[in-house]
């Protein structure tokens, strides 16, 4: 589903134009986002949680130049879905 769709989708469900469900998304999105990048983590639920963890340095190989390089620490994104969710994907339901 591309955003254009999900704006469309959401205008029709809660009957309001696509600009409201436009800026509706992009505070939703905006909001999310600020939060994440502060350390926090959202959880919304039925739907499953997300946010930042810090990943360690550590060694890889490069194979274009055959020599093994240290990759600096980083900032990684996760994402863990909902009980109720995995529920729904495995009998093919939804919400």
């Amino acid at each position: 589903m591309t955003t254009a769709e999900f704006v469309k989708n959401l205008a029709e469900r809660l009957e309001i134009t696509q600009v409201e469900a436009r800026r509706l998304l992009r505070v939703w999105h905006e909001t999310i986002v600020k939060d994440l990048e502060s350390g926090k983590t959202v959880v919304m639920r039925g739907f499953g949680s997300c946010g930042t963890r810090k990943q360690a340095a550590r060694l890889s190989f490069n194979p274009a130049l055959r020599k093994r390089m240290k990759l600096p620490p980083k900032l990684v994104m996760f994402f863990r879905p909902s009980q109720r969710l995995k529920d729904n994907l495995a009998a093919g339901s939804s919400p």
